[in-house]
């Protein structure tokens, strides 16, 4: 049946595209008949000026453009060193193909981008791509994520991240400013899409670059959202307020309110967001939520390896208080001071089980834990930025953040583990009562000073990074041991404080010296000194008295101090950046609680980068670097940690640093006419005295985990994609692949084994281009996991899961929004609860002659499927969770966006 239906559902697209249409063609060629390759040709509707499709010459300077229904349009040519070309034509029903014959560019381009009132949607300006906003179809309520998804060349995933050209987007700014920091989804998510009238889309070079006029090779794929003339003259935002409730279980008001307003000016930008709801949306940050979580400590636990989950918000119950503001400032062209605060509330429920085996090498537990847990978090974090260029040789800027949190944990846990047989050999029943109370802040301060001479130029910097974790726990488990069946018990009660401070105080200097026009030396001393402690007592409850616990009670302090000097020879020239580099390092680690005397540790770090770009649309980079990694305080000072009493955690005073070789290939490629792109990327790596940690599993059934240097790890990794449109039926695509191999050694009750670790995640995606109607949008992915182990065969095992999505949007004449979603989760080594299958579907009626208050009713997980589920991998432990999460429930709305600009209320 499904089969039948998907069938049907092909036929009827493929009769849309193809039916009534025609092909229109032609020939470019300049003033002296000679044929134009690689030119771009739109297609333009002449009524709305929305861009319909496009081509490029080929070799012959000949273009095609498929499947054009009935219509007015506009014909528009472009290329480098030429004037725009443009010619109106009228497509007739059941017309036969079209051919313009020849068409002949004129040498000099226009300066003027917009000709006849109609729009270039994409112009190459160098090396910056530059859409404009009015020859995409943007509507009332869009935010800059819908306008981004039209953008040839542009991707969207489904958790917001933005590729172009394949590469992952690292910064959006607005109108060449940050907003709200770092996070690239807050300006995505929260500006309208009709206030913005360019995409400028381009490779960020690193402020030391961009000032001094030397490439460092350094760069990160940034957009930057112009916006319009008339938003810069008063305010804009929208809100929306919901309300409805869980089916069948409708005891709680679901809610989901969230707005935005900003002003922006020629020298100002002020915006503010805000949000509150309990249907598991996380914030408009993730990592502030992320890190509400990371302070979860004791019985919580995360495993690396695949791990995939069902459903696109949290699991559990969440409820979440959020607030932004963003302050930017630019009183002259030399001065800009950027700002961002945010503000959070989060109140997180859940009840989690987990299955889990551990592989020993004489014997596997298996362990059942269920854990229900309350967290209650208050955070707030903000950040300021001052940039400032004397004049165009000396430049000055300060960064100062700053975080705070008090965060709440209430949790209960009962960990079962059984033998082989599947007979059950310990228990431990656990109440653990947690408040934490934390607070960071740092600054830096960098200086900048470039000569008359190209090349030669030199500069200092100087941060400092504060953090305190003040800690207090309750502490109550029973543990419960059975001897041939028959159970012993013992019960702890105990009230843990703990404080731990972390400092880092760095200063560096950096000195270039031009050897020719294309070659230089460039000197840089650092030096970092970096300062951990903690003091922690542990008291035993025995009748309502205190009494300290010697073992569990313990204070240290440890200081790194590293210092570096390196020396780097630099070759630059417009198509070839090589750097080769050499850095002596000596690494001093102390403690008085630690090491009876120092240690020091002398190192030579080479470096090598290659950076060629072969022609104007590739580039080819391969570097090598060493790098150190010194151990922890938590590492090093054996002190147990005992609030996950089922697992011990261990310090091993004998560490060494690791000494790490890494390679890098990288290869990508990008045709700027019908954006086609592909990205390789190898990356191997290996680890010399490789830290990690040895499992041993005690008469007790307490597993106990010791950092240890044990040996070396290799690994191997490697990362494809490839991106292209279909014309013909007017869609992009693009494929990814992620395959790695791993190999080290594992301690597992003090048997050694060697593994090998083999991981692949292929993936697919696949939407339309025109967006004015449909919304079209669907993928595929899988994930792969196979772990093989050279002395003990019982531990080798392999395990996958897969999943597929649809997400279909239907605009009815600017009125009507109608979207519906599903994803389709498949988990084959589960032994219950094997697939699951969520579904989302809204509706919005846009009212007022504006279109800009809009009601919707909207159905999340409307077959209530969603279980929270959840597998890992990690080593020698394989992992199912199941958690009780947020099902089915719906929700009734409004939207209304609203604005004020040039004096004029709309």
């Amino acid at each position: 049946m499904i089969k039948s239906i998907i069938t049907t559902a092909c036929i009827l697209v493929a009769s849309l595209v193809y039916s009534q249409s025609s092909k229109i063609s032609g020939h470019l060629m300049n003033t002296d008949k000679e044929s134009i390759v690689g030119a771009s040709v739109m297609l333009i509707g002449a009524q709305d000026s929305i861009l319909k499709t496009y081509s490029v010459t080929n070799k012959d300077g000949v273009f095609h453009l498929n499947h054009v229904k009935a219509g007015e349009y506009l014909i528009k040519a472009s290329f480098f060193g030429y004037q725009p070309f443009e010619k109106n034509i009228n497509v007739l029903e059941n017309a036969s193909d079209l051919n313009l014959g020849d068409l002949t560019l004129i040498a000099k381009i226009l300066d003027e981008v917009v000709v006849s009132g109609h729009y270039l949607p994409i112009q190459i300006k160098g090396d910056t791509v530059e859409y404009d906003s009015r020859a995409f179809e943007v509507k009332e309520h869009q935010v800059v994520e819908d306008l981004l998804k039209q953008l040839p060349g542009v991707e969207i995933e489904e958790d917001g991240t933005i590729k172009v050209q394949g590469k992952t987007v690292e910064s959006v700014l607005v109108d060449g400013e940050k907003f709200f920091g770092s996070d690239v989804t807050i300006a995505t998510k929260n500006l309208p899409a009709n206030a913005v009238a360019k995409v400028q889309v381009f490779d960020k070079k690193s402020d030391m670059s961009q000032f001094t006029g030397v490439d460092d090779g350094s760069e990160s794929p940034t957009i930057n959202l112009k916006l319009k003339e008339d938003h810069k003259k008063g305010y804009f935002g929208n809100i929306e307020l919901s309300g409805g409730s869980q089916v069948p279980n409708n005891q709680t008001l679901r809610h989901k309110t969230k707005g935005n307003v900003h002003y922006f000016h020629k020298k100002w930008q002020l915006s503010v967001i805000g949000m509150s709801n309990n249907v598991n949306e996380t914030g408009f940050t993730f990592s502030d939520y992320s890190n509400f979580k990371s302070g979860m400590s004791g019985i919580s636990r995360s495993n690396s390896g695949i791990n995939v989950n069902g459903g696109d918000v949290e699991n559990g119950f969440l409820n979440t208080n959020a607030t932004g503001f963003n302050f930017n400032y630019t009183p002259t062209k030399q001065t800009t001071l950027a700002s961002s605060f945010f503000f959070n509330n989060f109140n997180n429920e859940y009840n989690e089980t987990v299955d889990r085996e551990t592989y020993f090498n004489d014997s596997t537990v298996y362990t059942n834990e269920i854990t229900t847990q309350n967290n209650i978090s208050y955070n707030n974090r903000g950040s300021i930025s001052l940039k400032q260029k004397f004049d165009s040789t000396h430049f000055f800027n300060i960064d100062l953040d700053g975080a705070w949190s008090n965060t709440d944990y209430l949790t209960k846990n009962y960990t079962g583990n059984l033998s082989n047989d599947q007979n059950i050999v310990s228990a431990f029943n656990t109440d653990l009562g947690q408040n934490t109370l934390s607070y960071e802040y740092s600054g830096d301060i960098n200086y900048r000073k470039k000569f008359i001479k190209p090349g030669r130029f030199t500069g200092f910097g100087l941060a400092y990074d504060y953090t305190n974790n003040d800690q207090k726990t309750g502490l109550e488990y029973l543990n419960t041991l059975y001897n041939s069946g028959v159970p012993i018990s013992f019960l702890t009660n105990q009230k843990q404080i703990s404080i731990q401070e972390t400092s880092a105080i760095e200063g560096n200097f950096v000195w270039s010296e031009p050897l020719t026009t294309n070659q230089l030396l460039e000197f840089n001393v650092d030096y970092l000194l970096e300062n951990e402690s903690r003091d922690k007592k542990v008291y035993d409850l025995t009748d309502g008295l205190e009494k300290i616990n010697d073992l569990l009670t313990a204070t240290g302090a440890y200081t790194k101090a590293t210092s570096d000097f390196a020396v780097a020879h630099k070759y630059i020239s417009s198509t070839m950046k090589t750097t080769i580099e050499a850095k002596y390092e000596m690494l001093n680690l102390s403690g008085a609680e630690i090491f009876s005397t120092p240690k020091v540790y002398q190192y030579v770090l080479p470096k090598a980068t290659i950076n060629w770009d072969v022609n104007k649309k590739s580039n080819l980079r391969l570097q090598y670097k060493t790098a150190t990694n010194a151990p922890t305080l938590n590492q090093l000072q054996p002190l147990l940690d005992n609030t996950n009493p089922s697992q011990v955690v261990l310090g091993n005073i004998n560490l060494e640093p690791e000494y790490e070789h890494s390679l890098n290939l990288r290869y990508r490629t990008f045709n700027q006419f019908n954006f086609t792109f592909f990205m390789a990327n190898l990356t191997g790596s290996y680890t010399q005295n490789n830290i990690v940690y040895a499992q041993n599993l005690n008469a007790d059934y307490v597993q106990e985990i010791i950092p240890e240097n044990f040996g070396t790890e290799r690994s191997i990794s490697s990362f494809l994609v490839y991106g292209s449109s279909l014309h013909a039926i007017k869609t992009k695509f693009h494929f990814g692949n992620t395959a790695s191999i791993s190999n080290g050694l594992i301690n597992l009750n003090n048997v050694r084994d060697e593994y090998t670790t083999y991981l692949l995640s292929p993936s697919i995606n696949i939407e339309n281009i025109g967006k004015k109607t449909w919304d079209l949008r669907g993928g595929f992915a899988y994930n792969y996991s196979l772990n093989r182990y050279k002395d003990n065969a019982s531990f080798n095992n392999n395990f996958q899961n897969y999943n597929y999505y649809g997400d279909i949007t239907y605009n009815i004449k600017d009125r009507w929004v109608i979207n519906g979603k599903a994803k389709h989760y498949f988990y084959p080594d589960f032994t219950t609860n094997k697939q699951q299958l969520i579904v989302d579907f809204s509706i919005g009626l846009n009212l007022l002659e504006s279109r800009k208050l809009q009601v919707f009713v909207s159905g999340n997980d409307l077959l209530n499927q969603n279980t929270g589920l959840s597998q890992s991998y990690t080593q020698n432990i394989y992992e199912q969770q199941t958690t009780l999460t947020l099902g089915r429930y719906g929700l009734v709305g409004l939207k209304y966006a609203f604005e004020r600009l040039g004096g004029a209320k709309n």
